[in-house]
């Protein structure tokens, strides 16, 4: 067996739930409402697609032959992932692949606002020409108009500057700019210029100081004549700002050298078509990259090749004519060595400098590689001045055609190592590949990414009835009316005689009284099955042992305040006493407002006013002229007659008091139904002369300080309440409910 849950806590779940009772018809209406902005919103809103590729960064970049790796090696570039992810969002990459595009110009047709684009949309591409004009808003786009802009060019002024091109007749179209000044007119498939005398180039961009001119060219154009288009052309900035904020690049997986970017827009073309261009840029650019030192260098030996070809054929003629001046001499052993010897060590030192100059690039002077090789060219040129120092002493002619051999050799070893050197550049150059590659291109994407059209339904409807049933709390909180039968008596220390339900029948019942101005009708004599009219009889139930202890039979129904139920709850409450058996008499004392008579259908007439009002003059006393038989067997009652102008008097005249022990000997009981108390002090004056007093409290109506109040004035005037009558209960309150903790159904059943 479960353990019963703290009342407190039970008190507090229940208030929530009658609070959201009572306003349920507004949260289903704030909770429609706001599924159906939700549902318009999804269906208006404009679609988002993302194009997606893959790009592969490696480590290093092999060479194509494997021969030449050392001056590959000049080419190789470590750049890191992030600094790969940075170049892919570069202004050098994303730039030309805008301006190759065309993508910073922008033209595109003009929507009706708010769902024009959403009806263009479901416009079939198919179908010929464009959609028919909603509203007769011929300039709006609906359906089928196309623009394509391939060259739009404006002065720096007009750059970011929204402007309107106007479709005329045969493919003609005219340009407006601010307030409607007309720019240009053209043709579609022909280059348009104007010069344009209100807009001066900017300080610097003309040298001549000319005047600006735009130059557009429009090569296809659909639209109905009077259509409008927005064109624009946007600064260098903002279109790469613009792309940046659409495209999203990013490792996949860690240290995988493998990069994810996409694209996000509403066109689905043309966003694929981007990105794809972006990936050609940045493999392009890469490539150039690793190919730039070797171009460098080629350009520089290239420079060096044509002096030293020169200077390899300035000593081959020295050589030449000196051996012919002095009879060809040859070359004796001795000088042949020493030749060999010094073409060698040349050799040596120019590959060992090329080695460091290539090992420089990696390591410090420090290092001890670059260390090694300062030593072996430091042996290597010692070397060479000792076999110089060996030929100073050779003959003269010996010495003489050892230099000019000399010159010979060296020259054309340097001439040929440099001529082999540029040739495998330009084969290193013609190989170069890169380090990066495209491994999926972007593909036209076949559904939006958003918006999630069920997960917007479905969250406008969550939303919607939270919304709802939050402001139903707040409402509730505001208006500060007690619900709470326990409340009452646990406050004021008055017991609670009956919860008269909510009564639907009696609505439909006044409503038709308004409409056909007929009498409202007793619900206790036509609804005979409603609830409230059973709580009636709950009500007659606990009066009829209460009544036995007062000191009349008299019964005045009280309220604070208009519009509690004090006429309803006194006319029913009577109709139900007298259906059984017993004689009742009710009184409409309500000398301001009183409109008992309508429950029966009965004209105000003569009533307790002129009663009272004659007895005052000393005429003869005759109450049963004034009192009316009702259709309701055993109840008759006593209209207000005409509202005087002075009725807190008239009931403190000895003839109303007259009047009510005259009567209580007639009927076995009498019901009043007396003014508000807190209003007036006819309610007061009125509770002197009864036996029993009962208050009607409308649920979710008033505030424990009113109710004290009332309960005070009463006391005050020697006026005690018996009990309370708890009026105008909703069934649908979750204190009230079927099953609930007062009030039970239990209907006849044939």
């Amino acid at each position: 067996m479960l353990a019963s849950t703290d009342h407190g806590d039970e008190i507090d779940l229940l208030e929530y739930l009658s609070a959201l009772l009572a306003y349920k018809w507004l949260i289903v209406a704030i909770t429609l409402f706001g599924l159906l902005l939700g549902v318009t919103y999804a269906l208006l809103v404009t679609p988002v697609y993302q194009a997606n590729a893959l790009i592969q960064v490696e480590d290093a970049q092999s060479s194509a032959l494997a021969g030449l790796e050392d001056v590959a090696g000049l080419l190789e570039s470590d750049a890191a992932i992030e600094a790969e992810l940075q170049l892919l969002r570069s202004r050098m990459v994303l730039r030309p692949a805008l301006e190759q595009l065309g993508e910073n110009i922008i033209a595109q047709p003009r929507y009706f606002p708010f769902f024009g684009r959403a009806i263009a949309r479901r416009f079939s591409g198919a179908r010929e020409g464009v959609a028919k004009p909603w509203f007769a808003q011929g300039q709006y786009a609906w359906g089928g108009e196309q623009i394509v802009v391939e060259l739009l060019e404006v002065p720096a002024p007009l750059l970011g500057e929204t402007l309107r091109l106007v479709a005329g007749k045969q493919g003609h179209y005219t340009l407006l700019g601010e307030n409607d000044k007309t720019l240009l007119s053209g043709e579609v498939g022909k280059v348009a210029e104007a010069t344009l005398s209100d807009y001066a180039y900017l300080a610097g961009d003309d040298p001549q100081g000319g005047a600006a001119s735009i130059k557009l060219f429009v090569t296809r154009l659909k639209a109905r004549e009077g259509g409008h288009f927005t064109v624009m052309r946007l600064s260098p900035m903002t279109a790469v700002e613009s792309v940046l904020a659409n495209l999203s690049v990013s490792e996949k997986g860690k240290k995988s050298g493998m990069l994810s970017v996409s694209y996000r827009g509403a066109d689905k073309t043309s966003i694929t078509s981007l990105l794809n261009k972006i990936a050609d840029v940045y493999v392009a650019q890469n490539v150039a990259r690793n190919s730039a030192e070797a171009e460098l260098s080629l350009s520089f030996l290239e420079k060096q090749l044509p002096p030293l070809k020169q200077r390899v054929d300035a000593a081959e003629n020295a050589y030449n004519l000196y051996r012919t001046q002095h009879s060809s001499i040859d070359l004796g052993i001795e000088t042949q060595a020493v030749l060999a010897g010094l073409v060698q060590v040349e050799e040596g030192l120019l590959d060992l400098q090329q080695q460091r100059d290539e090992l420089r690039n990696r390591f410090k002077p420090a290092h001890p590689v670059i260390k090694a090789l300062d030593e072996k060219i430091n042996l290597l040129a010692a070397h060479g001045k000792g076999l110089e120092a060996q030929a100073e002493r050779l003959p003269e002619t010996q010495r003489d055609i050892l230099r000019l051999a000399r010159d010979v050799e060296v020259n054309t070893v340097l001439y040929t190592k440099l001529l082999n050197i540029a040739q495998e550049l330009r084969v290193v150059k013609a190989g170069t590949v890169g380090n990066v590659r495209v491994i999926d291109y972007a593909l036209v994407p076949e559904r939006p990414i958003k918006p999630k059209k069920s997960l917007i339904v479905v969250l406008a409807l969550i939303l919607s009835l939270f919304f709802a049933m939050a402001l139903a709390l707040v409402l509730n909180a505001l208006r500060g009316g007690i619900n709470d039968p326990d409340l009452l008596e646990r406050q004021l220390g008055l017991p609670v005689y009956a919860s008269i339900m909510h009564s639907k029948a009696q609505n439909v019942m006044t409503k038709r009284s308004q409409k056909k101005g007929a009498g409202i009708g007793v619900l206790c004599a036509e609804q005979t099955n409603d609830l409230a009219v059973e709580s009636f009889r709950s009500l007659r139930t606990t009066l009829h042992f209460t009544l036995k202890q007062a000191s009349n039979n008299i019964i005045m129904v009280a309220g604070a305040s208009p519009k509690v139920g004090k006429s309803f709850t006194s006319v029913n409450l009577a109709a139900v006493m007298a259906s059984s058996g017993q004689k009742i008499l009710l009184i409409d004392a309500d000398l301001r407002r009183g409109y008992m008579h309508r429950y029966f259908g009965e004209e105000r007439g003569e009533g307790l006013a002129e009663f009272i009002a004659t007895a005052t003059t000393g005429e003869e006393f005759n109450a049963k002229s004034y009192v009316r038989s009702s259709s309701i067997s055993g109840l008759d009652f006593i209209t207000t007659g005409t509202l005087p102008a002075n009725p807190a008097e008239l009931l403190l005249h000895e003839s109303f008091k007259q009047l009510l022990d005259a009567l209580a000997a007639v009927y076995d009981y009498i019901i009043v139904d007396s003014p508000p108390v807190l209003a007036v002090t006819d309610a007061s004056i009125i509770g002197k002369n009864v036996g029993t007093t009962l208050l009607v409290v409308k649920a979710n109506f008033h505030t424990l300080r009113e109710l004290e109040q009332t309960n005070k004035q009463l006391q005050q005037a020697g006026v005690e309440v018996k009990g309370i009558v708890f009026n105008d209960v909703d069934m649908n309150s979750g204190r009230y409910a079927y099953g609930g903790k007062y009030v039970y159904q239990y209907d006849y059943k044939s």
